[in-house]
């Protein structure tokens, strides 16, 4: 064989480029979106589980299924407005004070 037809491969040479190179940036986004569905899923999940409908009898306490129902949504807005009081007040309509204050009276740390 002639060593013409050889080419040696260098770090330039197309073939031995990064295919993700030029692509980086898509690649990246991409990874963020699975991220954030997979943050997205886990909270479904989680919410799911707070969904348990308590039994009616002798031992059940309206307030007491009300507070925890309200504990449940506070922690749903917080994960969802990704721990941002803000934002959380916003998607339950309620003004960041009342937001604030709910938290400390239920003692739900936000940090």
């Amino acid at each position: 064989m002639s060593s013409q037809y050889i080419r040696p491969i260098t770090n330039n040479s197309p073939s031995v480029q990064n295919p993700f190179a030029r692509d980086s940036k898509l690649l990246f986004s991409k990874i963020a979106n699975i991220s954030h569905l997979v943050e997205s899923l886990n909270s479904a999940v989680e919410d799911l589980g707070a969904l348990n409908v308590p039994q009616i009898d002798e031992q059940f306490d309206f307030y007491h299924e009300v507070e925890r129902f309200e504990i449940n949504l506070l922690q749903s807005a917080l994960r969802i407005s990704g721990g941002s009081q803000v934002k959380a007040a916003k998607l339950l309509k309620l003004n960041p004070t009342t937001l604030n204050a709910k938290l400390k009276l239920f003692g739900l740390n936000t940090k």
